[in-house]
């Protein structure tokens, strides 16, 4: 039988001795999944990675099926559920609410994705969700959401206490600046271990994180790893963030020289992970870990839930109908990668225009980070939600005046990035992560000019480490979304009878 209580928060005392609370070998199974990012529908059956993959009717089948074999598993989200296709666009977080619910999901924490269109978005989606939003290391500057999200949460499987701790990412240049005024970030390490004490205190027999830090993309940031590495009483991470595919856990040893597993299973749903916990009498002992990742695929069609199908049914109405409205034709495979793709060439030299056209000024050129770029775009028709899925955040233009050391700085930055999307003027070769060449219409920089440079809002603020733009000299933010105004710079080519064209040119290229 699964019973929740909250934890009740006081003042934790790391120097608290800690009792032993397992009396004998125990388990609990916990169905997980991360980034699932508004994957309502399986992915596209043309798509170039994960065809015909996901879905949530086709998950539902699945955790069900595993429900049956293990009536007492939990089923939690390490964050950003919603952003990266059209339901989150139109509906504004509601669907994956209803669908959280619809699936049982038990407890979650937030992603930064939850945060993107503001604290009285993310108030909705958590009064519309059933279960227990938990974060450790965030505190808010709002009573509404004060009330939403705990910092600790523990329950009761079949006699075996569980508790949970959640973990999230540093806000600073992921959310937009006025959303991250509300957030309070705290050390994940310290809050998430000190809850993760608290837990056990009070009974725990295992504690969860689930982790919206990553398994890569290090640098000043903790990620799991560091995470576990200086810790002690957190046993097993369910991770997000990164978006990394595990099909065997990765292991770390923590302070008291326990071995820690952290499992992922990727991005948009592809895959449910499965872990069953084995908890040892001898606490110093470690939790046995068997685990695996469950693919989402077309075995589950025979078997959707029709009732489930029938309450999406409005929704994915709406939705095909706006987002088949065809705006262009490409006339090549628009992929996004690093250091240059032709997606990333594509967009930036048709923000070059966008911008000079909208602004009547020169601009020297544009900039769009790869990570604001969420899916390809196949050769021939390209429609709405073709524009939709590869640029699905409320970003608008930005054009800004960079001195041109500020330009170099800002170079070093996409340079240790691996590269981010530029336009045709550039030319920038990395060398060890750093600028080892750099023209700007093929001439060197020169230090005390005034650059003009197309960008979105978003990395205007600093966003992806791309902090020398906030030392711009002047400022223009435009009205319109990103994907209206490629929507309608595609749609004039075509007017026109042009086709997208984009190649790989050598913009930015790694020695």
């Amino acid at each position: 039988m699964k019973t929740r209580f909250l934890i009740l928060l006081g003042c934790v005392s790391l120097l608290l001795s800690l009792s032993a609370c397992v009396t004998a070998d125990k388990q609990v199974v916990i169905l997980f999944t991360n980034d699932t990012h508004s994957q309502i529908e399986p992915i596209a059956s043309d798509a170039k990675r994960n065809a015909d993959m996901g879905g949530v009717l086709r998950r539902k089948v699945l955790i069900d099926s595993l429900r049956s074999v293990y009536p007492h598993a939990l089923l939690v989200d390490a964050g950003d559920a919603v952003q990266g296709t059209p339901y989150f666009n139109l509906y504004g977080g509601e669907v994956e609410s209803m669908v959280l619910n619809e699936l049982g999901y038990d407890v979650r924490t937030i992603g930064n994705h939850e945060y993107d269109n503001g604290g009285d978005a993310l108030v909705a989606m958590l009064r519309g969700f059933e279960g227990v939003t938990v974060s450790s290391n965030y505190t808010f500057n709002r009573e509404d959401m004060q009330e939403l999200v705990v910092p600790a949460w523990m329950c009761d499987v079949d006699d075996v206490k569980v508790g949970f701790v959640g973990i999230n990412v540093n806000p600073e240049g992921l959310l937009f600046p006025l959303n991250a005024q509300e957030v309070n970030y705290h050390d994940p390490i310290a809050y998430g271990d000190s809850m993760a004490l608290l837990l056990r205190q009070q009974g725990a027999d295992v504690v969860v994180a689930l982790s919206h830090l990553g398994c890569t993309d290090g640098g000043v940031n903790v990620i799991d790893s560091v995470l576990v590495q200086n810790t002690r009483f957190i046993d097993f991470v369910v991770g997000g963030h990164s978006h990394t595919t595990l099909t065997e856990p990765l292991v770390y040893t923590n302070l008291d020289g326990r071995k820690v597993s952290v499992g992922q299973t990727g991005k948009s749903g592809v895959n449910l992970g499965f872990v069953r916990l084995t908890i040892p009498q001898d606490r110093s002992d470690d939790v046995i870990v068997d685990y695996r990742l469950f693919p989402v695929d077309a075995r589950y069609d025979n078997r959707l839930d029709v009732d489930f199908s029938n309450k999406l049914a409005p929704y994915k109405s709406h939705v095909d109908r706006e987002m088949s409205v065809v705006v262009g034709n490409s006339a090549v495979d628009l992929v996004v990668s690093r250091p240059e793709s032709t997606l990333s060439n594509w967009a930036c030299d048709a923000f070059v225009d966008i911008s000079s056209r909208r602004s009547g000024q020169k601009v020297d050129f544009a900039v769009i980070n790869t990570g604001g770029m969420r899916a390809d775009i196949s050769r021939g028709v390209v429609t709405r939600g073709d524009i939709w899925q590869t640029f699905p955040f409320t970003n608008y233009m930005t054009l800004l005046q960079l001195k041109g050391s500020d330009v170099r700085d800002l170079f070093e930055q996409i340079a240790a990035n691996g590269g981010e999307g530029v336009s045709r003027e550039v030319r920038l070769v990395i060398k060890d992560n750093r600028v080892a060449q750099l023209t700007i219409g093929g001439k060197p920089i020169d230090d005390n000019r005034i650059y003009t440079i197309a960008t979105i809002n978003f990395v205007a603020d600093g966003g992806d480490g791309m902090e020398a733009f906030r030392n711009a000299v002047s400022r223009v933010d435009y009205s319109g979304f990103v994907f209206d105004l490629f929507e309608e710079y595609m749609t004039r080519m075509a007017q026109q009878g042009i086709a997208v064209q984009a190649s790989l040119d050598g913009r930015i290229t790694i020695e």
